[in-house]
């Protein structure tokens, strides 16, 4: 049941074989908006057949990059407001009265950047990932996703607010989803920087995964995360590692 039609927040989902998160990230959307426009990159899993039950704005469009589909699905929104959430990730309730109460009154800004919550190996991390946040509600027009090959925030033209509520991530099913992903955007995040001219050296392999991890689990405090933020830690450290080794690869 989508939000009161004078409402006019649009909702925005890009979705691809989403069909164990897409549920909470729409039903947590139908609360706050008038209408929700998905874009989907040709699921083969239950996907569709769960997005049919919240709206009937849905799209089927080859994936490119992050960027050109969200540019691509904005154009389909019809609301004043369009509010970004990728298919693994729900709104808070704390987060939903926020912004009924922001949009439903005097608005003093053209978008709104939101803490995100994570949570990986059963447990938040409040520290590991602390002081991610993301610009997800935004005035429709003022926003422009970047040509990039992997996700970032958009361009926006004018103030930007901020909320408390978070948006709740849920970015791994377990240890090989996250492996997986790694291959994939390691690999995708070394063709970006290709494309910047950027050269992988001898001490970008060597310092810049222990400042990583230094960083994550030292000065942001992974180490009170627990296990699961030693783990993530390493994880995030050789993520770096990765992506500069696989660029210094392609100039072989």
């Amino acid at each position: 049941m989508l939000a009161n039609e004078n409402n006019n927040i649009s909702g925005v989902v890009l979705t691809f074989n989403s069909q164990l998160t897409i549920e909470k990230c729409l039903a947590g959307l139908s609360e706050v908006c008038k209408e929700i426009v998905v874009v989907d990159s040709f699921s083969t899993d239950d996907t569709l057949k769960i997005v049919e039950g919240y709206t009937d704005k849905i799209f089927q469009r080859k994936f490119k990059h992050y960027g050109d589909q969200l540019n691509w699905a904005m154009e389909k929104a019809t609301g004043d407001f369009i509010l970004v959430l990728d298919s693994d990730e729900e709104l808070s309730n704390t987060l939903k009265e926020e912004i009924r109460k922001e949009i439903g009154g005097k608005v003093n800004f053209a978008a709104y950047s939101i803490p995100r919550l994570s949570k990986f190996m059963g447990k938040w991390m409040r520290f590991s990932w602390r002081g991610d946040r993301v610009v997800r509600l935004f005035k429709k027009g003022v926003a422009c996703y970047k040509d990039r090959e992997l996700g970032s925030s958009p361009e926006i033209s004018g103030k930007v607010g901020k909320f408390k509520g978070n948006i709740l991530h849920y970015p791994y099913r377990d240890l090989s989803h996250y492996l997986e992903k790694l291959n994939y955007y390691t690999t995708r995040a070394a063709e970006e920087m290709q494309k910047q001219g950027k050269r992988a050296s001898i001490l970008d392999l060597l310092l810049r995964p222990a400042w990583k991890f230094f960083k994550m689990y030292i000065l942001k405090g992974g180490v009170f995360d627990g296990i699961p933020g030693l783990i993530l830690s390493c994880l995030s450290s050789f993520y770096v590692y990765l992506k500069y080794a696989k660029l210094w690869e392609k100039k072989l």
